[in-house]
């Protein structure tokens, strides 16, 4: 049996070249993914507020019947995940691990009491008899709600992608590669949800 060759140093600076040259790759596809959805999510709020202008008075009493209490815990669940992401973003630069674990551990947590608290909501106005077919106003706020917490979702695939790769040691730049795409893709979560919140219960 032949033993195994030791890595040459070429083929590692190889590697390593090979590496830097995936990173700005990557996040050049990540910037062009979040500039595509943030477009499409401002042609959805440009079509929203022109047809609020047609019945201010239907957009009023829909807004008067939403749980302003959920939407502000909902707000306050994505604000926190994200200062947590970036806090384990910094903790994995700084090579602290296991603080960076326990972060995003602590985002998906968040991530999932934004679900659990979204559905309670939709629960209740189902329960209300408030439905996507009730009204204009309520189209549009399942339609934009409902497609935001698919980016929700997506989001804490990604996390739990994230925390799955760390368990291998030998893919230390992957990893991080993969967390800054992940948090970046949380903090593009969180800021259409602060504009929707603002759009269906507050403006």
């Amino acid at each position: 049996m032949n033993p195994v060759q030791p890595q040459s140093s070429e083929c590692m600076d190889v590697d390593l070249h090979s590496k830097q040259l995936l990173k700005p790759t990557s996040e050049i596809g990540i910037w062009i993914f979040i500039f595509a959805d943030m477009c499409v999510f401002a042609l959805y709020f440009g079509v929203y507020a022109w047809a609020r202008t047609g019945n201010l008075e239907m957009y009023a009493k829909g807004q008067a019947s939403l749980n302003i209490f959920i939407g502000s815990l909902n707000t306050v669940l994505l604000l926190v995940s994200s200062y947590w992401i970036a806090s384990g973003l910094h903790a994995w630069r700084a090579k602290n691990i296991g603080r960076c674990v326990r972060y995003i551990k602590l985002t998906m947590m968040g991530g999932f009491g934004f679900l659990v608290a979204k559905t309670f909501e939709y629960v209740e106005k189902f329960n209300d008899d408030y439905t996507i077919i009730t009204n204009e106003f309520y189209s549009y706020y399942f339609a934009f709600t409902g497609f935001h917490l698919v980016h929700v979702v997506i989001g804490l695939c990604l996390l739990g992608f994230v925390l799955k790769s760390m368990k291998d040691t030998s893919t230390e730049y992957s990893e991080l590669t993969h967390l800054e795409t992940a948090s970046l893709y949380w903090h593009m979560v969180d800021l259409l949800w602060v504009v929707l919140f603002a759009l269906f219960y507050l403006v």
